[in-house]
């Protein structure tokens, strides 16, 4: 299954490690925003973000469930906004949330979760199982490539 975690930046490393966990279970992790690494010195700040955004909800597209973690208080809107877009395409995609309900739109999740261990627990072993362990770094993810 093809999953998307929604966050904020400051979240990456907390929600590496459960991302590798569901890797190991055989889920694809779209989430590229996870391994982001830093602004273009030749590009602009608002042009940079512009990308991100494009690819982040191309990620989303893709994904069969979207997972919001609202395990931290933010007051950034970027996760608030990938769930709005993942819950637009309700006929196709999943979306879950762990952590507490923030706003009205969060009740509107299929699932809720008070922790990602929950979340790992609840999301099936898929895979065949490895016959080595890999780093967090070598989760699959999406090349930035937008096309302006």
């Amino acid at each position: 299954m093809k999953l998307y975690i929604a966050s904020f930046f400051d979240t990456r490393q907390r929600l590496r490690f459960y991302a590798e966990q569901l890797w190991h279970k055989g889920h694809e992790i779209v989430s590229s925003w996870l391994n982001e690494t830093a602004k273009p010195a030749h590009m602009s700040k608002d042009e940079f973000w512009k990308k991100l955004a494009i690819k982040d909800l191309a990620e989303i597209k893709q994904a069969d469930l979207l997972i919001i973690d609202t395990v931290d208080i933010t007051l950034r809107g970027g996760r608030e906004v990938e769930l709005g877009f993942a819950l637009a395409h309700f006929q196709t995609k999943s979306t879950w949330l762990v952590g507490p309900v923030r706003n009205v739109f969060h009740e509107l999740v299929d699932r809720r979760f008070d922790s990602w261990e929950d979340v790992v627990e609840a999301l099936p072993d898929i895979a065949e199982k490895p016959t080595s362990s890999s780093p967090a770094t070598e989760i699959p993810t999406t090349k930035m490539e937008v096309p302006f």
